[in-house]
């Protein structure tokens, strides 16, 4: 068994979302990405006659409805069997564990307002969680263990073996007792396959979804102002409120580059130009049928750092319920779509977050050559103009594939582009870079969060290791009853980064 670093960090309240601060990654593949999707359920064969009804009808796995895109290919979906265990502790019992239950039914696995819910339609209906056997709540278990420790590997340990031996599943989420336990909100390996609640957080399902996010691979989703003339030269303001990974809740949907990470936004969707020219993008999270442009993917210099730009505008019928509109201009660094960066052209205010831009600014990085501006934004799309400097060439975008693109709106739009002068419209990429897995770096006492899942449950979760500790644990939130504070302190201790934030303890709820 191999070994992984862990990080951990708190963050504000999270009664509109679960509020985080960038963390640290192994680079490993998540779990999802270790697992073969052809793992998943493929439908019968079916006949020509049926299979226009089939493609728009409703999946039903287990207890679990999930809407199947029209025009996804069946043979990509995954299938997450999904356990939630409710535990006693010695020192603390759950306060209201029936309740307890018909939360984490309704919150995880519902067919509106669930972790269930939200990953299908981010996903294209890609992604099904569902319970991994009954309604999928198991509990509650008493664990031999005094919680004032927080050794969540323990916990972790012995709610695995209080389960059926013969259970299978692919995530295990732990609620526990709010009072005399851990002091954040959500914790959750990064990426891996388990998380871990506080007792009110089983009604929050901006921090259901963000665990999970870690789960992914997700990292903490920051914002950062960035001086004229440079993509890097950048300082941190504030989170990016454009995906429950940085602070957005769950109404709003993933970023571009997190989509692009899990390969949940088709190829078709996605353009690399090569030549100075004005793209119009489609909102992101458009309905699966609308044509268009979604994503811009950009190398920024020869390093592996790219730029991702997408436009997001507010859709009841979308999983962007409510996000500002705007155009959002992403770094990624090394290639790393799930630890993307959003940067702008100044600051904001967290309530009133509206994209990249602010006024009439463009982006620019001089040392690239490379300049993003906006000449037109309406409900139905915006148009960005994408400057690459004389004599600059653009690099290689990376590998390709053979395969072809599947998902909801594959088709390409008949007109992706707006050609500037002398140009020729940008091409659709064909496939998304990978980066080369990192090596994770070693630690003494804990064990491989992220190990493969075997057919009858999980690897037994590394014992004596605690939220604190040098490992791949995320967490969100923190346990603490002094007033919140507008401001916050960054600590770097050990290889992690920690945001403490202060806020009320008790104001949890939505």
């Amino acid at each position: 068994m191999t070994t992984s670093r862990r990080s951990s960090h708190r963050a504000e309240d999270p009664r509109t979302a679960a509020r985080t601060s960038p963390t640290h990654s192994t680079g490993r593949p998540s779990d999802t990405d270790r697992e073969p999707v052809g793992a998943a359920r493929r439908p019968r064969r079916v006949t020509p006659a049926v299979l226009a009804v089939t493609a728009a009808s409703v999946l039903t796995l287990s207890t679990t409805a999930l809407t199947t895109p029209a025009v996804a290919d069946p043979g990509l979906k995954k299938t997450d069997r999904h356990v939630v265990v409710l535990v006693n502790l010695a020192n603390a019992r759950l306060a209201n564990p029936d309740a307890d239950r018909a939360d984490a039914r309704s919150h995880f696995f519902g067919q509106t307002g669930s972790l269930t819910s939200y990953y299908a339609a981010n996903s294209g209906g890609l992604l099904g969680v569902v319970p991994a056997k009954d309604d999928g709540v198991f509990g509650p278990f008493d664990l031999a263990m005094d919680g004032s420790t927080c050794d969540t590997g323990k916990m972790a340990e012995l709610a695995r073996k209080a389960l059926p031996s013969d259970l299978a599943y692919d995530h295990l989420s732990i609620v526990m007792p709010s009072n005399k336990a851990c002091d954040w909100w959500g914790l959750g390996y990064q990426p891996g396959a388990v998380t871990w609640f506080q007792e009110g957080a089983v009604k929050d399902v901006a921090a259901i979804a963000h665990e999970m996010g870690h789960n992914l691979g997700f990292a903490h989703q920051e914002r950062q102002v960035c001086t004229p003339g440079s993509f890097t030269s950048c300082t941190a303001d504030g989170y990016s409120r454009r995906t429950p990974m940085g602070a957005g809740g769950e109404k709003k949907g993933l970023s571009a580059p997190e989509l692009i990470a899990q390969k949940w936004l088709p190829e078709q969707q996605i353009t690399t130009p090569t030549a100075t020219a004005t793209v119009h993008l489609t909102p992101l999270h458009a309905a699966a049928n609308t044509a268009g442009v979604r994503a811009v993917d950009l190398p920024l210099g020869s390093g592996g750092d790219r730029i991702v730009v997408e436009y997001r505008t507010p859709d009841a019928g979308t999983p962007d319920l409510d996000v500002a509109q705007g155009v959002d201009v992403y770094r990624v660094p090394e290639g790393k779509y799930d630890h993307a960066v959003m940067i702008g052209n100044g600051k904001h205010d967290d309530k009133a977050t509206t994209g990249s831009f602010t006024g009439t600014a463009a982006l620019t990085d001089t040392a690239t050559g490379l300049s993003l501006s906006v000449t037109d934004a309406t409900a139905t799309g915006a148009d960005v103009q994408i400057r690459l400097g004389a004599g600059t060439t653009t690099p290689n975008p990376g590998p390709t594939t053979s395969a072809t693109p599947t998902g909801p709106g594959s088709a390409p739009s008949a007109t992706t582009a707006k050609p500037g002068t002398g140009t020729t419209p940008p091409p659709t990429r064909t496939a998304v870079p990978t980066p080369t897995p990192q090596a994770p770096s070693p630690s003494a006492d804990a064990g491989d969060g992220a190990a493969d899942i075997g057919t009858t449950g999980l690897p037994t979760p590394p014992a004596g290791t605690t939220a604190a500790g040098p490992d791949s644990l995320a967490r969100t939130g923190a346990k603490v009853t002094v007033p919140a504070l507008a401001g916050s302190a960054l600590i770097l201790a050990g290889g992690t980064t920690a945001l403490l934030l202060r806020r009320r303890a008790r104001q949890r709820r939505h």
